[in-house]
């Protein structure tokens, strides 16, 4: 479960990180979710290509640890990229929560849904990594 969780994780990142760097204002005006067009990152302006364009690129540079944490399951760095990941989606999912007067209450919720997945997908292959025997320190 662990492997599919970081799949997802991996995978999410490189869409968001692509869109954000290569069609910035589309990412903007239909953001931040791939496909669904909620326009979420719009109702927080304004827009700023160089800081759309350089979160595309931290995300497909965290993409790439993603994917080589997948490629390797090794215990340090499921355990490092899990614990990099909360440390932006925390303090994300923090600020978005209290900042929800812009949106209707069915988009607060879908927010709120969302932004708690990155937080609990993590955490959950946190603790299925600490219940494995490490096989690296």
């Amino acid at each position: 479960m662990g492997r599919v969780l970081i799949a997802l994780l991996a995978v999410q990142t490189a869409m968001v990180g692509v869109w954000a760097s290569f069609l910035p204002v589309s990412f903007y005006e239909d953001g931040p979710l791939p496909f669904l067009n909620t326009g979420w990152t719009a109702l927080l302006p304004p827009y700023n290509e160089h800081l759309m364009r350089d979160y595309g690129l931290m995300n497909l540079g965290f993409a790439v640890v993603l994917f080589y944490t997948l490629a390797t399951m090794s215990s340090s760095m499921v355990r490092m990229s899990m614990a990099a990941y909360l440390v932006f989606a925390v303090p994300h999912t923090i600020f978005h929560l209290t900042h929800l007067e812009h949106l209707s209450t069915g988009g607060s919720i879908g927010l709120a849904i969302t932004l708690g997945l990155t937080v609990l997908l993590p955490l959950i292959v946190l603790v299925l990594s600490s219940r494995r025997v490490p096989a690296d320190r």
